[in-house]
């Protein structure tokens, strides 16, 4: 007998489990955020974040995430993000479940310009 009681030796793919599952959507490496498929989708340059193409997105100002033209649009205190009026928007451990990197404002930036207004541009 072997060990998972019958007469058969376990293979390989038996005993992994489906990493697809575990693993997250995209991935941020600090300055780029990348899909699945690893194509990157956009970049923070400095305190600027930018588009595939480029194209100037937003900029970071310290705690603020703010549009291309300097108005708020998200504040981020470590934790949760809120939007200008003080409402909360989401939390970073939601944004986690997405994208694979390190818990920053620069994530936080990459998730709302590249990922949140792009799946609300499709709609």
């Amino acid at each position: 007998m072997y060990e998972n009681g019958t007469g058969y030796q376990a293979g390989p793919r038996s005993m992994q489990f489906d990493k697809e599952e575990e693993m997250a959507e995209y991935t941020f490496d600090g300055t780029t955020l990348r899909d699945g498929k690893g194509t990157k989708m956009g970049e923070i340059d400095r305190s600027y974040i930018r588009g595939w193409n480029a194209a100037l997105l937003g900029q970071l100002d310290r705690k603020n995430i703010r549009d291309p033209r300097g108005k708020k649009l998200l504040e981020f205190d470590g934790k949760t993000v809120k939007d200008d009026l003080g409402k909360k928007v989401t939390t970073i451990k939601e944004i986690q479940e997405l994208i694979d990197g390190e818990a920053d404002i620069s994530l936080v930036a990459a998730w709302y310009f590249l990922i949140k207004k792009q799946q609300a541009n499709m709609t």
